[in-house]
């Protein structure tokens, strides 16, 4: 139902991010178009290879922004962050108090939520498959994988994300998946589900996942869907930006352009969820809002440790009340970008292909 994201303080300092002496809120960083600013050469895109980019929205007090390639249309926080500074981007509040991150009813809704794409997930996976969940946070998914009699394990960049989790899974807490050194060919499916966005190196990371796959192993990843009709209708308002955690936006042709380019049959698209898109809609649009706090519901809504939630009282009883008048609306929007295939997120379900020559 909820993008599980959370919120931490940053201002610029040098041209890129540096912890505030009085902390404000991440997600109210304000995001805009870059208009009429002019083509520029980046690094090579992960996908393509390109060079060239178009910016396409500027964030409020920072020197980085969102560019778009001009082949293969993958949106790029540029100039990347290092990896201390990404390391910064999630602190302990990040993940929630004691592996619960929102008001009592909506996380009870999002544990619900999961079962259920647990079930849909690992369909047709024998009982005692091994299963690997890539940046399984406070294991949510862990936990409903292990329900229906799997083996887990989960990756994770920081111990305290997984505060929590359901003690039957193996965990490995590792910044990069590669550093996990787990054996060759060992899992029989490997689920990214709304992580990749946040990775460093995603053509690194879908090299480790077809090495670490049996053969005809499945991958499955999630993540918004930068071509969606939430994101081409909102704009620089959409939810899902959330820079700069996200490091990539993916357009779904680009991400099955890049797990083919290294051994992948794709399966499947997905353009519902349940527990993503509606909240997705309701949030952009309250984003479009100036005299709003950007990302308030969501802020509002999230089980953090601090205390201070800067919102006056209209605003937290604007925020509930948009919640509960425009989730209906919002659930038949996402059925129908399900249905013409443009949800705001996909789910990309590829296998392991049995004539790939890489290692």
């Amino acid at each position: 139902m909820l993008k599980e994201r959370g919120a931490i303080s940053f201002a610029v300092d040098s041209g890129y991010i540096a912890r505030m002496s009085k902390p404000t809120n991440l997600y109210s960083v304000r995001v805009t178009p870059a208009s009429d600013a002019p083509p520029r050469t980046v690094d090579p895109c992960p996908v393509c290879q390109t060079t060239t980019v178009d910016p396409s929205f500027a964030i409020q007090g920072l020197e980085s922004e969102i560019v778009v390639c001009q082949q293969c249309g993958l949106g790029r926080f540029s100039p990347a962050p290092s990896a201390e500074q990404i390391g910064d981007f999630y602190p302990d509040e990040y993940y929630g108090d004691t592996g619960r991150k929102f008001e009592g009813l909506v996380e009870t809704l999002v544990r619900i939520v999961a079962a259920r794409q647990a079930r849909f997930l690992t369909r047709g996976l024998p009982e005692g498959a091994r299963v690997l969940d890539v940046g399984c946070g406070r294991g949510v998914m862990l936990r409903a994988f292990a329900d229906r009699g799997f083996e887990v394990h989960g990756t994770e960049y920081s111990e305290a994300a997984t505060r929590g989790a359901d003690p039957r899974a193996t965990l490995h807490i590792t910044p990069r998946l590669a550093d996990a050194a787990l054996p060759a060919a060992s899992f029989d499916q490997i689920v990214l589900w709304h992580v990749f966005e946040h990775l460093p190196d995603p053509r690194e990371t879908v090299e480790e996942i077809h090495r670490l796959l049996k053969p005809g192993g499945k991958c499955v990843i999630a993540v918004p869907n930068f071509s969606s009709l939430q994101a081409r209708l909102t704009g620089a308002g959409w939810f899902h930006l959330d820079p700069p955690r996200h490091l990539f936006h993916f357009p779904v042709t680009a991400l099955r352009q890049l797990l083919e380019q290294n051994g992948f049959d794709c399966l499947a698209e997905h353009h519902f969820s349940l527990r993503q898109n509606p909240f997705g809609w309701v949030q952009s649009a309250l984003n479009r809002f100036s005299a709003l706090p950007r990302n308030g519901l969501y802020v509002l809504l999230h089980r953090s440790s601090q205390s201070e939630k800067p919102f006056s009282r209209p605003q937290r009883w604007l925020f509930r009340l948009a919640f509960l008048l425009g989730m209906p609306i919002a659930v038949v929007l996402s059925v129908i970008a399900a249905i013409l295939r443009q949800g705001a997120t996909v789910t990309v379900v590829a296998r392991r292909s049995s004539h790939s020559n890489l290692n």
